[in-house]
């Protein structure tokens, strides 16, 4: 019997100076990040999840993560000492250029990642927690390295479905959709004027929705799914953002659509009322 070796992952923190701003929409604004350590990082895929590191609430100096135990010692200290963390997707890394990119969604100052963000300018650093090696040898090594999106290689019609957190991870994987693969695609937006063109090598059918929820309860993108003709030949699914919409729309494709759980990958960006890291 022949085993394969886990390939070791690795995620370290290394501060980051910004050097570039850009404004996608009125909701979405690209952040390019410089530092000489960013030539040595990878990704497993293109919704590849990192760490955004801020200062403490206390206004004391922001201090590096690192370490097998980076994690429980973050949780060890006390909550207004230790950086404020938020998880973010690398939506592109040139390594060659030692640069990378991560787009952010701009709802006001109500959170710290849209705070600093709203009033970023080019010179001020923060820090990341990246990989440096991942295992892209097998699913449980893509999924413990940091993504969700790992289609079996026999797919050949994917359902999308993301609101505007993910729309960076959604850009990514339908830029890396293979030839000859379609993707049905369901995307949610704050404005009319978020809405931009999604290229792919494969091809896209995408429904946008601009409605803003009046209440909690509502879903947009789960009216639309419902809406929408699924041919049966749909094999995978991806769903990401907020965390009541994700539930409800795997129902959905559950129990109506009839896909089997596990060709659906699912990922709570965020839970409404609640901070998430």
């Amino acid at each position: 019997m022949t085993t394969v070796a886990a390939q070791p992952i690795v995620f370290d923190s290394l501060f980051v100076t910004v050097q570039a701003i850009e404004d996608l929409s009125p909701h979405l604004r690209r952040v390019t990040f410089v530092a000489p350590r960013l030539a040595e990082a990878v990704v497993a895929g293109p919704d590849q999840r990192i760490k955004i590191l801020l200062p403490p609430p206390n206004g004391t100096d922001l201090m590096l993560l690192s370490g097998a135990e980076w994690y429980a010692d973050w949780c060890a200290q006390p909550e207004d000492e230790r950086c404020i963390m938020r998880t973010y997707t690398i939506r592109e890394l040139r390594a060659e250029q030692s640069e990378l990119d991560i787009e952010f969604v701009l709802h006001g100052v109500n959170g710290p990642a849209s705070a600093w963000a709203t009033d970023v300018v080019p010179g001020a650093e923060i820090a990341l927690f990246i990989p440096f090696a991942v295992d892209t040898t097998s699913t449980k090594g893509m999924l413990n390295s940091g993504v969700d999106y790992v289609p079996p290689s026999t797919s050949k019609h994917r359902v999308l479905i993301a609101d505007e957190t993910a729309l960076p991870a959604l850009t990514g994987i339908l830029e890396q959709l293979e030839p000859g693969v379609h993707a049905t695609v369901f995307a949610q937006v704050p404005d009319d004027r978020d809405v931009r063109p999604l290229p792919t090598p494969g091809t896209a059918d995408v429904t946008w929705i601009t409605a803003a929820p009046e209440s909690d309860a509502d879903l947009p993108l789960l009216e639309a799914l419902k809406a929408a003709e699924l041919p049966e030949s749909v094999d995978f699914a991806w769903v990401a953002g907020e965390s009541s919409m994700i539930k409800a729309v795997r129902r959905h494709l559950v129990n109506v659509i009839g896909l089997p759980k596990p060709s659906i990958s699912f990922q709570g960006y965020w839970k409404r009322g609640e901070a998430i890291g």
